[in-house]
């Protein structure tokens, strides 16, 4: 990370931390978006971000309605890719 990220020290932090709890360690090497280049996506009812992934999991960071920050692994099938113009998330 570099002065020039504008990835939070805490956020980048819950990043490392949620790679350390990967549902399934041995599906492949984690590969990060850069911050410019993360997808908007939805899961369920969810709307965020794709920060990392593997071969069968999606790394997804979102907000929720009280400013709370979650970092969760959702099996790749359940990430849907969607247009910054249908996204609402917080």
């Amino acid at each position: 990370m570099n002065k020039f990220d504008p990835d939070s020290t805490e956020i980048m932090l819950a990043i490392i931390e949620a790679e350390a709890r990967h549902p399934d360690p041995g599906d492949g090497p984690v590969t990060r978006f850069s911050i410019w280049a993360k997808p908007w996506v939805k899961v369920g009812d969810v709307y965020g971000r794709a920060a990392a992934y593997t071969h069968s999991y999606g790394l997804v960071a979102w907000w929720d309605e009280t400013k709370t920050h979650h970092l969760e692994w959702f099996p790749a099938n359940q990430i849907k890719r969607v247009a910054r113009s249908d996204w609402h998330g917080y």
